[in-house]
């Protein structure tokens, strides 16, 4: 219900940069989230395989800035974010070519007791509608209208005085491609693809190490999931194709997919991949980017329009947050 005098913010997408979007300007607005799906985070993701859980999307993250520091910091003293003090290990095909353990003088942080518990953390309070697509957007007279879908059906909602979209680039672009200027600041950039190959073992293997960078094959990533703090018993692996592999086999057989994927691990890691309880495999089509240059985001008083995310800055935890943060502190508050 419209209260006379209060901005109505629509934010489309409720992963770290549509949830810190909500949280800063709630202040000076009335905010309401549209998150097509049934959980926040984003890629900060978790999927559940009865007893086994995985952090399918971002394996973890770090903090080069003071603001994303000082953003974390209250996570940090609640437990819900923790530094991973992995063993580290650089594969180069099937050889390991460097190894150390990662200490906290460098912290590479995870959300505890799992990935998404970041996403959850950060929504409380907020307004968030889940399972809420949304399939189109108009402005007119100095107001959006939205066309969302959910469980229930489709309904229009309008009286929306600004729209911002935290979602993927090429979603966005869909989105909003017939808002002037929002095609020429996205310019070229593209997002690449990932799978990831989740694997549950009644024993784990013992490959040597907690996490690995690849090198020289079609997968990029392993890590023991089960070693991250405040994880479950049940041992777990997760593995990420590399996204020149996955963008090239993005549409091909997923039992194909995840053959591979199971032979590489196998043959990079040592391990017989084969011997997992749980086999499954997840299909990111926007996964990742280089470093970007060019604005951080996109704010057009004129059209009343916000597009945030990591996309515009590289495809990492740490550049939703700088995406975000670089719009809400250029939004126009009365």
């Amino acid at each position: 219900m419209d209260r006379p005098g209060v901005t109505r913010i629509a934010v489309i997408g409720a992963g770290l940069a549509g949830l810190t979007i909500a949280r800063d300007l709630s202040d000076c607005a009335e905010v309401s989230v549209f998150e097509k799906s049934s959980g926040v985070g984003g890629r900060m993701a978790t999927r559940y395989a009865g007893d086994f859980e995985f952090d399918h999307g971002a394996q973890f993250f770090t903090a080069h800035s003071a603001a994303f520091r000082e953003f974390l910091a209250p996570l940090i003293a609640a437990g819900t974010v923790a530094p991973w003090l992995a063993r580290f290990a650089e594969f180069h095909g099937p050889e390991i070519n460097a190894s150390r353990t990662w200490t906290p003088d460098y912290p590479h942080y995870v959300g505890v007791p799992r990935m998404n518990a970041v996403g959850r953390a950060l929504a409380a309070g907020l307004d968030i509608r889940l399972s809420a697509r949304v399939l189109a957007a108009e402005f007119d007279r100095d107001r959006w209208s939205l066309e969302v879908e959910t469980d229930g059906g489709r309904e229009s909602l309008d009286g929306f005085d600004w729209l911002i979209v935290t979602a993927p680039l090429t979603q966005s672009v869909a989105l909003l491609g017939h808002v002037g200027g929002l095609a020429a600041a996205v310019g070229s950039r593209a997002m690449l693809g990932c799978y990831a190959l989740m694997l549950g073992f009644a024993e784990m293997p013992r490959p040597g190490f907690d996490a690995a960078l690849v090198r020289e094959a079609d997968i990029s990533w392993i890590s023991v999931n089960s070693s991250k703090p405040g994880r479950k018993a049940p041992a777990t692996m997760l593995i990420h194709a590399t996204n020149r592999w996955a963008d090239a086999n993005m549409d091909s057989d997923q039992d194909r997919v995840q053959a591979h994927m199971l032979s590489e691990v196998s043959r990079v890691a040592g391990i017989d991949a084969n011997a997992a309880v749980h086999k499954s495999l997840h299909r990111w089509r926007f996964a990742n980017l280089p470093q970007q240059s060019g604005p951080p985001c996109y704010l057009s008083s004129e059209h009343r329009l916000g597009v945030a995310g990591d996309w515009w800055v590289r495809g990492r935890v740490e550049a939703a947050f700088q995406s975000a943060r670089a719009l809400t502190e250029r939004f126009p508050r009365a």
